[in-house]
């Protein structure tokens, strides 16, 4: 069998080609953290700068959900079978649409409308937090003392319920807070994430060719 520039076929060739491989792979790894990094490094540095824009974007974001996900549950409603249909459903989904319309058409209004769509959100999300924090002490508090986690989940709770008082107490305030918080821990995750790729990066690689 010819071999290519006359130079016969060996064991090591193949072990040459497995290594090479596992180099473009790793590259490829290292170009994905670095794009990673980059995009949480800008997220996080842009609601750090400019918390406003972000925190209300945000707002707009969650309330135009809140609208499909009503407008979903009314299509729902009408495409299914007239016996399989819930009255809940419907009614749900038209509080949704209803609540988020007039939300979005007051805040397209003018600026008094944003900030009572951005304190209906952070309202909102309060309220979430603090059904989470309830449900983490609850559930902790029925486990026994000596349960693995126990006062991990109970410092969890506690934490939820502080910041859902906190977004229910002054809305406004606690939204664009928690946008700043966010920004800078999407800058530190940025700044663990290049320092790791550096340390990986300087690494030497070491061949089990022989």
């Amino acid at each position: 069998m010819k071999q290519n520039h006359n130079l016969p076929h060996t064991i090591l060739d193949a072990e040459y080609q497995i290594i090479d491989g596992e180099e473009k792979l790793e590259e490829g790894v290292q170009k994905g953290g670095v794009i990673t990094a980059l995009v949480l490094g800008a997220l996080g540095l842009t609601a750090l700068f400019f918390p406003v824009a972000v925190g209300t974007g945000f707002a707009f974001f969650i309330t135009v959900g809140v609208f499909l996900s009503g407008l979903s549950q009314v299509m729902l409603f009408v495409r299914e079978d007239k016996e399989k249909r819930s009255g809940w459903m419907l009614a749900n989904g038209i509080l949704l649409v209803a609540a988020a319309g007039l939300a979005l058409l007051g805040a397209l209004m003018g600026e008094l409308g944003v900030l009572q769509m951005i304190a209906s959100v952070s309202f909102l999300m309060g309220v979430l937090t603090m059904s989470v924090g309830l449900s983490q002490i609850t559930s902790a508090l029925g486990e026994n003392r000596k349960a693995p986690g126990r006062g991990w989940v109970l410092l969890s709770g506690g934490l939820n319920l502080l910041l859902s008082i906190l977004m229910c107490v002054n809305p406004i305030v606690s939204w664009f807070a928690l946008t700043t918080v966010w920004g800078i821990y999407l800058v530190t995750a940025a700044i663990a994430l290049s320092f790791m790729l550096w340390s990986t990066r300087r690494r030497p690689h070491v061949s089990s060719a022989i």
